[in-house]
């Protein structure tokens, strides 16, 4: 339903409405209701066979224990803050599959792909006799949505102490950690890997490419573009066609098209970077070399849309960038490269664009400051 709306015209586009709640491995409490989500009438009616089984994911873990907690960011469009009711020193010990040096935080914050590992040290058996419980709240909370829902888990210890071991049937009247808002500097210029991972210097970097992304109105519909460039299931705007183009122009996919074309297939890299900037107007794709060293820019634009453009994470496939940070305003290499005197990113593939700026219309009266920034430094080493 959703990939459905998002596609109709704008004069008719109706939001498939916000998150009811948040699941940990497929368990919650029941949701907000339909309207309470903003979901578009008509609403289902909960079914009680499903409704009555609700209940919240239960962790067992043993006192005075070190665990490796590893989370996965599955949800569609939320970012997700999570943290443990008496239990604040989490040590992030891996981001994307790849080992980091410890770091600590109070909470772990977690987008749609990303993958974190933290260590978690439970209490030992004469804390959890002074605290007198075993069972405690896991908090989830979405960040930067029209509606931010807050959903639970549990942490719940095996233990013989006589202290309240009992499992709650339904959340907590009043939330029992506070939660920030300010997500935006979550372990930015902190996390930094294990074992030295080759990161490049600016001097070795041969070409910056920008891709600002946006959401662009026209009376077809609402399209989520790069460059002002779209790309879908149905539409590889070959030929350079417009972004709001609906004829199908899907052919050979572009791997499988080079694998029986060859160099027919495979834009001119010379002519394609001095003249459009490294993306190839017929074929609709950015070309690289291996072996180069590139920075790529992305940048949250403003749109003035009614909908807007949330924060968001960005994927690469196939080889891992260096994460170089993110931030508020237009990027300044040179700024941004002191920082990096002090720090040695980690290899990600998968990190959240975010929005500094207040107001979900922002644009709207031409105030087009870009909403924040992020950039990768991107060693090209596997062909495709």
């Amino acid at each position: 339903m959703v990939e459905e709306e998002l596609v109709r015209p704008l004069s008719v586009v109706a939001w498939t409405g916000e998150a009811e709640t948040i699941l940990v491995n497929g368990n919650s409490f029941s949701g907000l209701n339909g309207n309470e989500s903003q979901s578009p009438e008509p609403w289902t009616k909960p079914d009680p066979s499903i409704q009555s089984s609700c209940g919240p994911e239960v962790i067992r873990v043993e006192p005075g224990k070190t665990y490796r907690m590893r989370m996965i960011g599955g949800t569609a469009l939320n970012l997700v803050s999570v943290a443990f009711e008496d239990h604040r020193n989490l040590s992030v010990m891996a981001a994307d599959a790849g080992y980091t040096k410890l770091a600590d935080t109070d909470r772990i914050q977690i987008g749609s792909g990303q993958r974190f590992d933290f260590v978690l040290r439970t209490k030992t058996e004469n804390e959890l006799r002074s605290l007198g419980k075993s069972v405690f709240w896991i908090q989830l909370e979405t960040r930067y949505r029209p509606i931010n829902v807050t959903s639970y888990a549990l942490l719940s210890y095996n233990t013989n102490l006589v202290v309240d071991q009992s499992t709650p049937s339904s959340p907590p009247a009043t939330p029992p950690l506070i939660l920030t808002n300010q997500i935006q500097d979550w372990l930015e210029y902190t996390l930094e890997p294990l074992v030295p991972n080759g990161f490049p210097s600016a001097r070795e970097v041969s070409r910056q490419v920008i891709l600002s992304s946006a959401q662009l109105a026209a009376a077809s519909g609402v399209f989520a573009s790069v460059q002002n460039r779209t790309w879908t299931e149905s539409n590889e705007h070959l030929g350079n066609t417009s972004f709001d183009d609906r004829n199908s122009s899907v052919g050979t996919p572009y791997l499988i098209d080079i694998y029986k074309r060859g160099e027919e297939a495979i834009p001119d890299y010379e002519t394609t970077v001095r003249k459009y900037g490294g993306w190839d107007p017929n074929l609709n794709v950015y070309v690289a070399k291996v072996g180069e060293v590139i920075d790529i820019v992305l940048v949250n634009e403003p749109d003035g849309l009614p909908i807007g453009l949330d924060i968001h994470p960005w994927h690469i496939h196939g080889g891992h960038i260096y994460d170089l940070g993110s931030g508020p305003g237009t990027y300044n290499a040179t700024t941004n490269e002191e920082r990096l005197g002090r720090y040695n990113p980690v290899l990600r593939d998968t990190t959240m664009l975010y929005k500094y700026t207040t107001g979900q219309y922002v644009g709207e009266n031409k105030n087009y400051t870009s909403q924040g920034w992020r950039a990768w430094r991107l060693k090209v080493q596997d062909p495709g």
